[in-house]
């Protein structure tokens, strides 16, 4: 008989802020194959809980995750299930109280800390509400080794109940084509991905190609000074912001693209980059990031070093060969990152976990 997993989730087609609503979609749908899911969401989904200004937990915010945990309770008083399986903090309130009334195992998964979005100073409610539920939990998913080793050496978990799980990417079709000069930063504009950063790696490439051009595709609270601080360097002519793209604009931007660039702060998984290795195109990425266990031939280097970065993209823009050699590994790396192999692993952990 199949596990019932009673899952709570923040955000899902076609409502998505993220990465996060994208791995919930592949990953469900990806599970029906072997569990019988029940999943609860919020009516909508424009909360936008990674937003990372000064006021970004106050407020609207938690009184929308205390509505959606009155609601997730209500929906799940009458419901059997096996296992709850509960997605990043904005559904932790909620997995820890029917868990305390159901006495059912909880499963946390989490794709992005407090620690990631604002830093390893700030320790605000929404850190002390993740501390306690991995504290509480049965079992955590995290999306990386990486994410595994901030939740043991900054909140203080057991690792032995942590497991990583890699986020996958859904099978497409990519029509080939001939990149362009192109170089391409798609994510939210925040201090976690740190636009800013690009914008200097931008400004250290085109001193030695000056005909690059670049694409910084997301919204986030950083969006004006990046396109302020674009025109101060005396880049912006070279840069376009096309703002938030949907999955379509995305495809047709990465088959110009002739590399990628993921110079994140923290970044848990970085399913962007994954994405971009369906394309075959390099991809020079932050070591502080999940997808480097991944994308094990990318090109990497610490966030800080911006000058590392911007050499490994320039010689991939000028040397052909390293080029190619670069998008036949990209190919090659993103090949067993599949959804149906995500969702075996998660299988095995509820069954794991549900009483004999």
């Amino acid at each position: 008989m199949q596990e019932r997993i009673l899952m709570l989730g923040w955000e899902f087609p076609p409502f998505i802020n993220g990465g996060l609503g994208v791995a919930c979609d592949g990953l469900t749908r990806a599970l029906t194959d072997h569990v019988d899911l029940a999943l609860i969401l919020p009516e909508t989904s424009q909360l936008h809980p990674y937003h990372e200004s000064q006021n970004a937990y106050s407020g609207d915010l938690d009184s929308r995750v205390n509505c959606f945990t009155r609601m997730a309770l209500e929906r799940s008083k009458d419901d059997y299930f096996d296992i709850i399986h509960a997605h990043d903090w904005m559904t932790f309130r909620a997995g820890l109280k029917i868990k305390s009334l159901s006495n059912k195992p909880l499963v946390l998964h989490i794709h992005s800390l407090s620690y990631d979005r604002a830093g390893p100073e700030v320790r605000d409610w929404v850190f002390d509400l993740e501390k306690l539920a991995m504290t509480q939990a049965d079992h955590v998913i995290t999306v990386s080794e990486y994410t595994k080793s901030i939740c043991v050496e900054h909140y203080g978990i057991n690792p032995d109940k942590i497991q990583p799980i890699h986020n996958g990417v859904a099978s497409i079709t990519t029509t080939p084509s001939q990149p362009e000069n192109l170089v391409t930063f798609l994510g939210r504009m925040t201090q976690q991905k740190a636009p800013l950063n690009f914008l200097k790696i931008a400004a250290k490439v085109l001193k030695n190609i000056p005909d690059t051009r670049f694409v910084m595709a997301g919204t986030g609270d950083q969006l004006k000074e990046v396109i302020q601080e674009s025109i101060r360097l005396k880049i912006n002519e070279r840069i376009q912001f096309p703002g938030f793209i949907d999955r379509a604009k995305i495809n047709t931007l990465f088959a110009r693209t002739s590399v990628y660039c993921m110079p994140s702060v923290s970044e848990p998984f970085g399913l962007s980059a994954l994405e971009a290795a369906q394309f075959s195109i390099p991809t020079v990425i932050s070591k502080q990031s999940g997808v480097a266990e991944v994308l094990t031939n990318s090109r990497t280097a610490d966030h800080w070093d911006l000058d590392l970065m911007a050499s490994h993209i320039s010689e991939l823009l000028q040397n052909k060969e390293a080029h190619a050699k670069a998008s036949e590994h990209s190919s090659q790396d993103h090949q067993t990152c599949t959804w149906e192999r995500s969702a075996k692993l998660v299988h095995r952990t509820y069954q794991n976990l549900r009483p004999s």
